[in-house]
């Protein structure tokens, strides 16, 4: 039986394995992965799991998705929130500022930066349209933000929102190399480099004076 892939007619027991795999992947990382623990965290047997899904990898690569997706979604809501609520530029800034602290600083998000990374090195054609509607939609919300933050008047005119949206996300993979490697930045560390960066070369001077 072909197996449905489309979001919109998931089925609830497929969506049910996802959500548990997304566990599982946070848990043991997409390497240690077991089909035979999400048999026993879901009490279905092998047959049903693979009646909606087509072997591991498509278990794997759904959930890998699903992640990436909750990742973007909570970075969505948190940049909406910040820019809904800031009424001077002093909010706006120090909003965007918290939100990097808890970037950095997050074990729960470093789980996600990592799956993240993950399902970016190693998509498969199945991957690649999910993969990139879900960047889209996140690379637009950066670009809808700084587009109304310069017509604030607090990121400078000269900004190019869809190259700042694109570095934003670019810096936060400088995070992720550095969970690898065996000498560690200081979470502080880098959160002040990235403030001292938008200080210098992001924000509008008049804003800050």
């Amino acid at each position: 039986m072909a197996k449905s892939n489309d979001p919109q007619v998931e089925h609830p027991t497929r969506q049910m394995l996802v959500s548990i795999a997304v566990e599982l992947l946070k848990e043991q990382g997409p390497v240690d992965f077991r089909i035979d623990d999400l048999l026993d965290r879901s009490g279905l047997t092998r047959g049903a799991v693979y009646h909606h899904f087509e072997n591991v990898d498509d278990v794997i690569g759904s959930a890998l998705i699903a992640s990436y997706s909750e990742g973007v979604e909570a970075t969505v809501r948190y940049i909406g929130e910040v820019l809904a609520s800031a009424m001077t530029f002093e909010e706006f800034r120090d909003g965007l500022f918290q939100a990097n602290r808890n970037y950095v600083h997050n074990e729960d998000l470093r789980v996600l930066r990592r799956l993240r990374a993950f399902t970016l090195a190693n998509s498969t054609a199945r991957m690649s349209k999910p993969l990139a509607a879900e960047q889209k939609r996140l690379t637009d919300e950066y670009v809808a933000v700084i587009e109304m933050a310069i017509e604030r008047g607090w990121i400078k005119r000269t900004i190019d929102p869809q190259s700042l949206a694109v570095f934003v996300q670019a810096y936060s993979f400088g995070v992720i190399i550095d969970d690898v490697s065996p000498t560690h930045l200081s979470a502080d560390q880098w959160a002040a480099h990235i403030e001292d960066y938008f200080q210098a070369c992001v924000f509008e001077p008049s804003a800050t004076a």
